[in-house]
């Protein structure tokens, strides 16, 4: 069964709590947006990690990632380094000498490196080269997310998804957007490591979020 991720956006450690709490029980997998934090400093990235026994995927979004962070590469590495998450996110783009840094010294972390593009879908071409990409950078997982203007838009997205099940590599494939909606139900089903879901309308992330209950009664409708 693909796992429910529960990705989270939290302004301070008394409400990182509270939503990691209520997440628990619908999730695999907690994802925490680092980036909104008050003070964020090591420290704090630890206590949140610990906040919970379930894996936790730590992400620090910039700029381009729709996030809020503003800081340097390195200030982004220190913050992410030595936190003992079970995955943390790094782009696709962040510098090859850090991800390789990231890798000595965090051994026990699965590193996720993820591509977005939020105004339209890259072609399978670039997918694969993507995807090559991450493979000889030696990502753990492997995101790549696009935008779903049209129904076949999605093609891509389930293309690349098949082509990476083929090579056993673990992966998060994703047309945002309602057109795209489709692929959150479907790519998880085709090898993918699981996909996020909604846990309350409050904390939607991305358009096209589905409700993790729903989401897992879809997956178990396959199971069966």
């Amino acid at each position: 069964m693909p796992k429910i991720i529960i990705p989270l956006k939290p302004k301070n450690l008394a409400e990182a709590k509270k939503l990691i709490s209520k997440a628990g029980k619908a999730a695999d997998i907690i994802e925490v947006w680092l980036d909104g934090v008050e003070d964020l400093n090591q420290a704090k990235v630890a206590a949140i990690v610990k906040l919970t026994k379930k894996p936790v995927i730590l992400n620090l979004k910039d700029k381009k990632e729709k996030g809020v962070f503003r800081g340097k590469d390195s200030e982004r590495f220190a913050l992410l380094t030595k936190s003992k998450a079970a995955y943390v996110d790094l782009p696709l783009s962040f510098p090859a000498k850090l991800i390789q840094q990231f890798r000595k010294e965090n051994p026990q972390t699965k590193l996720i490196l993820s591509f977005h593009d939020f105004t339209e879908m890259p072609s399978i071409q670039a997918l694969r080269q993507l995807s090559k990409k991450a493979i000889q950078l030696k990502a753990d997982v492997i995101k790549l997310v696009g935008f779903a203007k049209k129904f076949s838009d999605n093609l891509p997205i389930l293309q690349i998804s098949h082509e990476l099940a083929e090579t056993k590599k673990e992966f998060l494939t994703i047309a945002m957007g309602e057109k795209g909606e489709v692929t959150r139900s479907i790519t998880p089903l085709l090898g993918g490591l699981g996909m996020f879901a909604l846990l309350d309308a409050k904390n939607k992330t991305a358009a096209g979020q589905i409700p993790a209950k729903e989401l897992r009664q879809l997956w178990e409708k396959f199971e069966e």
